[in-house]
């Protein structure tokens, strides 16, 4: 285990960095903060760089003990003192364990390989809603996650947390409208559409086991060029004054019903 002392060194600086996009795509690794999220990483396997940890801060015998195992299991670690990890936390509170990871991407490929539930989100923009999102296809017995066009990252500090771990589980796929509706029409994969407004009430629709559910962004729904590819459309009903549902919300409500379906 090696220490770092100063807030200054390089590595600290860089591991700050990666609260930055650019940093992230270009180096290809992300932040990741707090005992139960590197549990998680740890169980899964993932590609652990760096594991930061501060013993001024961490109290938690599971966290000590998460800390012997990665020590073990010959993973770079990173001893600092408070100071030093406050410098790179971004929480409140901190518990004294941190971690660089190396993202992961598939391509379109994965769907046909793996099958299954997918969602695809076209131009997501909230990385809280990505997040959750994250979380509830995990949840639901998703497979992955398609991002269409200019969406958000899923690496992003607030996508990774709100995730929960759904972020390990998830397989991840970003490309364009183009490429998706050209894969689309080569692999006729069944592909659910949701709407506000004119469509089949979402519980009437009977989902196919192998399918993806596509969702329109925050302030716009799905594009006239998603509507189009789509085999079926759905809408959730509403009652009351508000036009529509936050879009994790909504993606969770069809995704436990595609699970309630499928587990009766």
């Amino acid at each position: 285990m090696k220490t770092i002392t100063s807030p200054s060194n390089p590595t600290i600086k860089f591991i700050r960095s990666l609260k930055q996009k650019k940093e992230r795509e270009s180096s290809g690794l992300y932040y990741v903060e707090g005992i139960r999220l590197i549990g998680e990483a740890v169980r899964t396997q993932q590609k652990i760089a760096h594991v930061i940890v501060c013993y001024e801060l961490l109290d938690s015998s599971f966290g000590k003990e998460l800390i012997s195992q990665i020590v073990e299991e010959g993973i770079d670690t990173i001893s600092v003192p408070e100071s030093v990890f406050e410098s790179i936390s971004l929480k409140e509170g901190p518990q004294g364990i941190a971690a660089v990871l190396e993202e992961t991407w598939a391509d379109l490929g994965a769907i046909m390989n793996i099958k299954g539930l997918w969602v695809a989100l076209e131009s997501v923009q909230d990385p809280g809603n990505l997040g959750s999102i994250l979380r509830s296809a995990d949840a639901a017995g998703g497979k992955g996650i398609v991002l269409l066009d200019e969406s958000t990252d899923p690496y992003h500090p607030t996508s990774v947390r709100a995730s929960m771990g759904g972020i390990f589980s998830q397989k991840i796929i970003k490309t364009s409208l183009e490429g998706f509706s050209q894969w689309k029409k080569a692999n006729n994969y069944p592909l659910v559409g949701t709407r506000c407004g004119e469509g089949l009430n979402y519980r009437r629709y009977n989902y196919p086991k192998d399918m993806i559910l596509l969702m329109g962004s925050e302030q716009k729904g799905l594009s006239s060029q998603h509507l189009e590819i789509c085999d079926e459309l759905v809408t959730i009903p509403m009652k009351g004054t508000v036009d529509s549902l936050n879009l994790s919300n909504a993606a969770s409500i069809v995704l436990f019903e595609i699970l309630a379906q499928h587990s009766g």
